[in-house]
């Protein structure tokens, strides 16, 4: 990718999950550091933010779309309210004032951009000097949110459909359940066994399932800081994101809180449990997949289970418990 040039300066890279989207834009964020370039990296989750953070150049921006709306509100002398409406209305107010930003990018990146309002992109493509670059990374079959796809006119377009990241197997389960289109392609060389499938009826067998899934993944030798618990469902619909503990163990969750600055509030625990929806752009060696209760695998449950199997690396283990 960073040998390709193109006259529009507009890249578009359409590409799965572990085929190398986080590295590309951590490349592209030291190569523009060592040419004295300005650069900024812009995600739609948080916690993607976070990661990017703590990995990419401290000369460069590394931000979510909401925290640049929060920081322009400030601005304007206004303490926001963190709310659902309130972040809404902050990113309306960040669109009507971007036609008169003044250009501070030669390097722009939009990552998960899938989950992207169209009039997002546009402000951020307002910050750009004239013969600056953007590259837009998106995965349709990542798509969590129902915003409208928007188009990017001379943009050049790059297709991969290759996971460096998943061990063999977690592909094969993905194609022989048809989540995504056209299938992956298994690149990694490790192929690990197929992943145990547990089944509940009830609140009740859901957390007993569950924490007999951490057990057996202690059993192989994994530290509860290996794992994560990724639930199919958001916290108000979740019987595990708001508990305290799962079996013997503390959890770490989001209170669904925020302090002063916008960032999210977390319990005291050791065992990660995390929302699809969160979790996205992330992975863990050790991953248990629950929640997932579905009539039919429609086009939003297919891409919430693709996001999940595909949170962990080779050498790891992915474990699901279903709805019976």
């Amino acid at each position: 990718m960073p040998r390709i040039d193109a006259p529009s300066g507009v890249f578009r890279i359409q590409a799965t999950a572990g085929s190398g989207k986080t590295q590309l834009a951590l490349q592209l964020l030291d190569s523009a550091v060592a040419e004295g370039l300005s650069a900024s990296y812009v995600c739609f989750n948080r916690t993607l933010a976070d990661h990017v953070r703590r990995l990419a150049s401290p000369k460069v921006e590394v931000v979510n779309y909401h925290e640049l709306c929060v920081e322009h509100c400030r601005r304007q002398q206004d303490e926001p309210a963190f709310t659902p409406d309130a972040y809404r209305h902050m990113a309306e107010a960040y669109f009507a004032a971007s036609a008169d930003f003044t250009p501070d990018l030669n390097l722009l990146i939009i990552d998960e951009a899938q989950d992207f309002d169209a009039i997002w992109v546009e402000s951020l493509c307002n910050r750009l000097h004239p013969g600056g670059r953007v590259y837009v990374l998106e995965d349709e079959a990542q798509r969590l949110y129902q915003h409208e796809q928007f188009e990017l006119a001379d943009a050049v377009t790059i297709g991969c459909s290759d996971n460096f990241r998943s061990p063999r197997v977690i592909c094969d389960v993905i194609n022989a359940l048809s989540l995504v289109r056209p299938p992956v392609r298994a690149v990694n060389p490790y192929v690990d066994d197929v992943p145990g499938i547990q089944t509940y009826a009830s609140d009740e067998e859901l957390l007993a399932a569950t924490e007999a899934a951490v057990h057996t993944l202690l059993a192989r030798g994994f530290t509860l800081n290996d794992i994560v618990i990724v639930s199919g469902r958001g916290r108000e619909r979740s019987a595990l994101l708001n508990r305290v503990t799962i079996g013997p163990w503390l959890t770490r969750r989001f209170t669904g809180e925020y302090n002063r600055s916008g960032e999210p509030r977390w319990s005291t625990g050791n065992l990660l449990v995390e929302s699809v929806y969160r979790y996205k752009g992330q992975s863990a060696p050790a991953v248990v997949v629950t929640e997932f209760d579905f009539v039919e695998l429609d086009d939003a449950t297919r891409h919430r289970l693709f996001v999940a199997l595909t949170r962990c690396p080779d050498g790891g283990r992915d474990g699901g418990v279903g709805p019976g």
